[in-house]
């Protein structure tokens, strides 16, 4: 079973939901690689490892803690930290999916001008590539929304567990098309709904979200558009094939 952990955020045009997949069977050591990216960035930024890692703070830099100083501690522009926090939390899930595999990424980017309920779409997107990703792997999915209950997540996955037409290519030479309802039945148990101040893999699929934001929005991203860029092999590009990075944007 592979849990993805779903974070949100919006931007001046842009609407993104990002999914951090993490097989069960990797769980493990994931958490503990995120655990230790977590103390180092208190050794090195003074970013406390206990509290919540919110991606909008690295906008324009991280305040140092000057009440904590250790040997090592990096002196630079504040921007330039923010640059480094961020391309290292990224650096966790991309060295991991190389290293072991078990974690990929699945991301959903809709511009809020060209679709006006933007937020079920997108989740109706979202449910979607998970459910047919655990249905190429042959396997279940569980999603943790890092946000209180929400009846408009709820209201979509029980919409899409009866019915969710999609549309299907028929004929000997595939040039035609029909719909079939093809039920999300690869999602398992419904949503589930945590603080992200409490769970450090909703607070990186977070950085993920704001990092796909910036390099979109790149004039509100204070030297952080290039973030992104970190991810390669941990991007599930099979959730859409007219975009380089996998990411579904209709």
């Amino acid at each position: 079973m592979r849990i993805y952990y779903v974070m949100e955020t919006r931007g001046h045009r842009c609407h993104v939901l990002s999914a951090l997949g993490v097989d069960s069977r990797a769980w493990n050591r994931l958490h503990r690689r995120v655990l230790r990216w977590r103390q180092e960035l208190e050794h090195y930024y003074g970013i406390s490892a206990d509290g919540e890692l919110r991606p909008c703070d690295l906008v324009g830099g991280v305040p140092q803690n000057k009440s904590v100083c250790h040997r090592g501690c990096r002196r630079h522009p504040a921007s330039l930290l923010g640059a480094q926090a961020a391309a290292e939390g990224l650096h966790v899930v991309e060295d991991f999916a190389v290293e072991n595999g078990g974690v990929q990424v699945i991301n959903v980017c809709l511009d809020m001008d060209d679709i006006p309920a933007f937020r079920r779409v997108a989740l109706d997107r979202l449910f979607n590539r998970v459910n047919a990703t655990a249905s190429h792997e042959g396997d279940y999915a569980l999603l943790v929304f890092g946000q209180e209950p929400d009846e408009t997540v709820g209201s979509t996955y029980e919409r899409l567990r009866g019915y969710n037409p999609v549309p299907v290519r028929v004929g000997a030479c595939g040039d035609g098309w029909h719909t079939r309802n093809l039920p999300i039945d690869r999602i398992i148990g419904g949503p589930l709904f945590r603080d992200p101040g409490a769970d450090c893999l909703l607070q990186v699929a977070s950085l993920v979200a704001h990092a796909l934001l910036w390099r979109e929005e790149p004039e509100t991203a204070e030297g952080l558009a290039g973030a992104f860029d970190v991810l390669d092999r941990a991007l599930n590009r099979r959730a859409s094939r007219n975009d380089p990075h996998g990411v579904v944007r209709r």
